[in-house]
């Protein structure tokens, strides 16, 4: 049986001291039991058979190949592996690994959250302030993913059509994709644009309503154990948590879409349920697409989002949060257009709709490269393409499904003077032909360009768009699933 009693004797080797082999696990037969018993859950929340839903949760929770399948996740393959809560556990070695997943196995029923570990990052958007983070210690990291590859099945089956952020297959792009349906053409109605941002919306969560729409979850009580788990701040010490869940707990992000869920009903939003359009919006109700705690509410008059907004500030309040007055706005598309995830949109007097890079999202990696450029004055080349290929390479993927042209070629041009400068920085006694001649040449046999950066047998550092169109998420098909 699989995910059944046979799914067990990793606890019973621990209890004969057999050691277990991580390197000789196999992690394929884990993860397709794990896959094949989320998209059970998926089918059974989407039927409502209820009874059913709650018993495979159950049997995902005590699933060995779930405990194996998370602690992998949490403690060899997350950025954050190296990263320890108030314990200061880390299991960077294969021994560490398995002790840890016979750990956790073993306490699935006994555990008792702990405390997260605060600390404060610089926010992406404006780099001098901070942004509090909380980390959990590695053991409390595990369970948590654990118990969202019970709960998040059943939510994927119950979520908004337009929801996407930190959803399994979805992304910024279907977000964007999702606006351009709904704005494109001279003939889009929908031209008024509730520009909304929720205020520390991690940190407002209510507890009590979060719970509430946990319903019969089998690990509702340890889910709560999290919320009041309180923070640790060195210097300050301990403080209870009354409100929120912590940003950099691996079950948070699924959480805030929970106490989100809902709010496209709230805003008016209306499906048709029969026929040909099916799935598509009731004429003269708003679309609101969300990524996370951003939102965009696309409406016919300034009236109706003006509407909109006073039902979701009403709706927001037994949540907790509430609506952050500097960044929400009402526009009309064709004459102020809006940002939306480092994306800007407008449409113009032709009726084409552009969504390109922002000037903001532009300025911060133009201040990101000049940067890193200056941080690597006295290092090789070799260290140089090391530092800026994977934020070239990031930036580029995930702009080139828009209309980003102009903007790549004029960052390619920003590039080169940055790479020219840090070259005579480090050869201030050499002539510029000697410089070019070390540093710049046809380096990418694809282009015809001599001005690529590297060195001999180095890769370019240069990036071109090709506009490519993403093919957007379907609701309700149970994309991610898999885990």
């Amino acid at each position: 049986m699989v995910n059944g009693p046979d799914d067990f004797p990793p606890a019973r080797d621990a209890l004969n001291a057999t050691p277990l082999e991580w390197d000789s696990v196999d992690w394929r037969a884990r993860e397709q039991e794990v896959r094949r018993l989320r998209q059970r859950i998926f089918k059974a929340t989407q039927d409502g058979d209820w009874p059913t839903v709650r018993n495979l949760q159950k049997l995902m929770l005590r699933s060995w190949s779930n405990t194996l399948v998370s602690v992998r996740q949490v403690a060899q393959r997350n950025a954050g592996r190296k990263t320890a809560g108030i314990d200061g556990e880390v299991a960077l070695s294969s021994a560490a690994r398995a002790d840890l997943a016979v750990r956790a196995h073993c306490g699935i029923r006994s555990w008792e959250p702990r405390a997260v570990k605060r600390v404060h990052i610089p926010k992406a958007s404006d780099r001098t302030k901070l942004r509090p983070l909380g980390i959990p210690v590695l053991l409390d990291r595990c369970h948590q993913a654990r118990v969202r590859n019970a709960l998040e099945p059943e939510w994927e089956a119950r979520f908004e059509p337009r929801s996407y952020g930190f959803r399994p297959g979805r992304s910024c792009q279907d977000a964007r994709e999702s606006i351009h349906k709904t704005l494109c053409g001279v003939t889009a109605k929908r031209v008024w644009i509730l520009d909304a941002d929720l205020a520390a919306a991690f940190d407002r969560i209510d507890h009590a309503h979060l719970v509430s729409m946990l319903g019969g979850f089998p690990a509702k009580k340890m889910i709560t154990g999290w919320l009041k788990a309180g923070v640790f701040e060195p210097g300050k010490g301990f403080a209870p948590t009354e409100e929120g869940t912590p940003q950099g707990g691996v079950i948070s992000p699924l959480l805030l879409n929970v106490a989100l869920h809902g709010l496209e009903e709230a805003a008016g939003v209306r499906f048709r349920e029969t026929g040909v359009n099916a799935g598509k919006a009731v004429p003269g109700t708003p679309i609101v697409v969300r990524y996370a705690d951003d939102m965009v509410a696309c409406c016919h008059t300034r009236r109706q989002a003006e509407q909109v907004k006073i039902r979701l500030a009403e709706w927001l309040a037994p949540r907790g949060l509430a609506f952050n007055e500097d960044k929400t706005r009402i526009v009309h598309i064709r004459t102020d257009g809006f940002d939306f995830l480092g994306f800007n949109i407008r449409q113009y007097r032709n009726g084409k709709l552009i969504i390109r890079p922002s000037p903001a999202a532009v300025k911060r990696v133009r201040s990101r490269l000049a940067t890193e450029m200056r941080r690597l004055r006295g290092s090789n080349v070799t260290a140089v393409l090391a530092a800026l290929t994977p934020i070239i390479r990031g930036w580029a993927a995930y702009y080139r499904g828009s209309v980003s042209s102009r903007v790549f070629s004029s960052l390619d041009d920003y590039l080169w003077k940055l790479t020219y400068k840090w070259a005579k920085h480090s050869h201030p006694t050499k002539p510029k032909r000697w410089i070019t001649n070390r540093y710049f040449g046809k380096l990418n046999k694809f282009r015809n360009d001599k001005w690529v950066f590297g060195g001999p047998r180095q890769r370019r550092l240069s990036a071109q768009n090709v506009l490519d169109r993403h093919r957007p998420a379907q609701h309700g098909q149970g994309h991610g699933i898999s885990g």
